[in-house]
């Protein structure tokens, strides 16, 4: 029950680590579109994990990441002393959460429902869809068709959009608040150095969570376009694989520059240590004088 109670930015950067290690190592999926199949070729796969599980663990992953996100900027909403929108009822969110959880996991459960029971059968029915597809089609050992019901797979595509339109819409939400609340009504906050670090911290936030947005969202648009159009170009489905998978090295670049601490100790690495140090006790100085109580140092 963590995700929601606390709003720490190593937690959605883990989260999005774990879904890059997914896609890129744990299960590589090759996807077919528009025909709802493909097959995993990573570790997984090599362990004998039945590809359901495989998609029913990726699916689950990639909602707690994005719901995380979501999270993290909520935080930062509700700390705006000032901010009449905030959500301040934790009896609320924890069951807003979950309904959240519980609905994905409804969804990750629901796309098994059209899984035909004849693999072969279904495959014959892809390639009249698709005459020449990629030849890793006909060489793998087993492509797993997920569903071939066109008015259910549009469902499951519909379903699929507009969870991105809420899950972005929830973000947009919060993002103006805080811009509002911190460059526009200034009014609620006491002291100008308040006022700077929770627009410093807002920057940090915006910039590690734009990472795995500008990854995934476009990568999701391509896939529901293909699937509800019926647009087959599997050097453009890879390339979008591909380009969901690399969110997590870039977040983890991003994460390390922007985060002060993560920050002086790398540069600590490269002989600036000296210069850390410097800084961290002319800032332990400053938050002694700050102080409200005397502070005593005993040796």
């Amino acid at each position: 029950m963590d995700i929601w109670i606390s709003g720490h930015p190593e937690k959605p950067h883990s989260r999005s680590c774990f879904v890059d290690i997914l896609i890129s190592a744990l299960i590589t999926p090759y996807l077919i579109f528009p025909a709802i199949a493909g097959f995993p070729v990573g570790l997984l796969h090599f362990l004998r994990v039945p590809i359901p599980f495989q998609i029913w663990l990726g699916i689950m992953s990639i909602f707690v990441m994005i719901m995380s996100m979501t999270i993290l900027l909520e935080n930062r909403h509700n700390s705006i002393p000032s901010n009449r929108f905030r959500i301040t009822g934790k009896v609320f969110k924890a069951v807003y959460y979950s309904f959240r959880i519980l609905m994905a996991f409804a969804f990750s459960m629901a796309i098994f429902v059209c899984v035909p029971e004849d693999q072969n059968d279904a495959l014959m029915k892809i390639l009249k869809e698709i005459p020449c597809p990629a030849r890793e089609f006909f060489e793998v050992e087993q492509v797993y068709v997920l569903c071939i019901d066109e008015k259910y797979t549009n469902f499951l595509a519909s379903v699929v959009a507009l969870g991105v339109l809420f899950e972005c819409s929830q973000m947009l939400f919060f993002m103006l608040c805080c811009l509002y609340y911190l460059f526009f009504s200034i009014h609620g906050f006491t002291s100008k150095k308040t006022r700077k670090l929770q627009i410093a911290f807002f920057g940090s936030i915006i910039l590690q969570v734009s990472i795995p947005v500008m990854f995934l969202v476009p990568s999701f648009i391509f896939m529901i376009c293909s699937v509800v159009f019926g647009y087959y170009n599997q050097a453009l489905t890879n390339f979008a694989v591909l380009h969901a998978s690399v969110h997590g090295f870039l977040s983890t670049v991003v994460v390390l520059i922007i985060h002060k601490p993560y920050r002086n100790f790398l540069l600590s690495l490269f002989g600036k240590s000296a210069k850390v140090d410097i800084v961290t006790n002319k800032s332990i100085l400053d938050t002694r004088r700050m102080s409200v109580f005397p502070t005593h140092v005993t040796s």
